[in-house]
């Protein structure tokens, strides 16, 4: 809210100054929820959900096993009408083959640095607010994380897997948020995504609260934090470049990973693009909306899009290192066309109502995995499909509307 100091500010100055009152004023009000980001995000659920259930049941090779509702559709095809669908399956299992999950990885680590760097931009940071920001991101985050992980641990206990020593050492750097420093349990080899966030969340409001505290004007501070998240996407790029020659990462710090890639230093550059985001927001949330500038940079960012996933062969662990960051950078141009009213997917209310629920999906998603596997070779492998996604899905609302609200009904007390 405008203070009413402010108001007499904007009163009293000349017109070049109250425009300057104007833009730093403007920069500590709420800004807008951008309902296509919640699109975004199932987008990506649904990215990482087919490339996990692509791994855990081998459909890499579906169709070469002839399950029985392939087969029959493809006899009747060809006796029916006399056409010949080994071409579609080939292309459909081509399709399969180059599922890359990272890139739905990619656009939640952008939306995350961009949500959460605009949160930190409103509160003018203090020492009492860094510490509210943290007590509002465990009540958001880690009591379902902390329950999935339990439940995790004690189901691989039960399978015989693991004794209970072991099973409570794994606990215990799984829920301090360490385990991508620690080799993963079989059962939440996913959260390595989850706690690269968390970890960034540590010091994101650290950072801010330093330029805070040294830099006065505001717009200088912006200026500076900008300056710090282009420098930090250029170390992120050296680092993994690097890193995809040698086989030997820069850095070790804070501790030697297993799998360097899982690392939060490995992963900035989606990160911080969102932030870069979040920070230019006060300067391209003012363009005219157009539907022209839209179609072109949609265009633009789903050529890119459809290269990376579709055409070009590479992966999280090898291939050019510039093709991690044309991942987010098409993805950044989706967000400005869907910002400019155009996107293919973002914008449908079902895929919006995904996106809300999709931090309970993501959490649940592998222990569901996990029960269909018991089913493995009793019923085919369509009902297994559907039953994962069906399964995957409602245990996630679930999930949300449950221990998810019951915190946050907590954490707004």
């Amino acid at each position: 809210m405008i203070t009413k100091f402010e108001k007499e500010v904007l009163i009293r100055t000349p017109e070049a100054v109250k425009a300057r009152l104007h833009v730093e004023v403007a920069a500590r009000l709420p800004k807008k929820y951008y309902p296509f980001l919640d699109g975004f995000r199932a987008i990506a659920l649904i990215m990482i959900l087919c490339h996990h259930i692509s791994r855990a049941f081998g459909l890499d090779y579906i169709f070469f096993g002839n399950p029985a509702i392939l087969k029959w559709i493809y006899l009747k095809s060809y006796e029916m009408w006399s056409i010949n669908l080994s071409r579609f399956y080939f292309g459909i299992l081509y399709v399969i083959g180059q599922l890359k999950g990272i890139l739905g990885v990619e656009i939640f680590f952008l939306i995350s640095g961009f949500l959460i760097t605009g949160i930190l931009l409103r509160k003018e940071l203090q020492e009492d607010s860094v510490a509210h920001f943290y007590q509002r991101r465990f009540f958001r985050i880690y009591p379902c994380y902390a329950l999935m992980v339990l439940v995790s641990v004690a189901v691989y206990v039960l399978q015989g897997h693991e004794g209970i020593d072991s099973a409570v050492l794994t606990a215990c750097y799984h829920l301090l948020f360490l385990q991508n420093y620690f080799p993963l349990h079989p059962l939440l080899s996913h959260t390595w995504s989850l706690v690269v966030l968390e970890q960034f969340y540590f010091f994101c409001p650290l950072i801010i609260l330093a330029v805070n505290w040294t830099i006065p004007v505001l717009q200088t501070r912006r200026k500076v934090l900008i300056g710090i998240c282009l420098f930090m996407m250029l170390i992120a790029i050296l680092i993994r470049a690097y890193y995809l020659k040698t086989g030997q990462p820069i850095l070790t710090w804070p501790l030697k990973s297993n799998i360097p890639y899982w690392t939060v230093t490995y992963n900035l550059g989606p990160i911080c693009f969102g932030c870069l985001l979040a920070l230019l927001e006060p300067y391209w949330s003012g363009w005219k909306k157009n539907k022209l500038w839209g179609l072109a940079l949609w265009g633009i960012g789903a050529f890119i899009f459809y290269q990376l996933f579709f055409k070009i062969d590479w992966s999280y662990y090898w291939g050019k290192w510039y093709l991690y960051d044309l991942g987010y950078i098409s993805v950044g141009l989706l967000f400005f066309a869907a910002y400019h009213g155009v996107s293919l997917m973002a914008r449908l209310k079902c895929f919006q109502w995904l996106g809300k629920h999709s931090y309970g999906i993501y959490i649940w998603h592998f222990l569901v995995v996990e029960f269909w596997k018991l089913w493995s070779g009793i019923i085919t492998i369509e009902l297994i499909i559907l039953g994962c996604f069906t399964s995957c899905i409602a245990v996630g609302v679930l999930s949300t509307n449950t221990i998810e609200r019951y915190f946050l009904s907590l954490r707004n007390k």
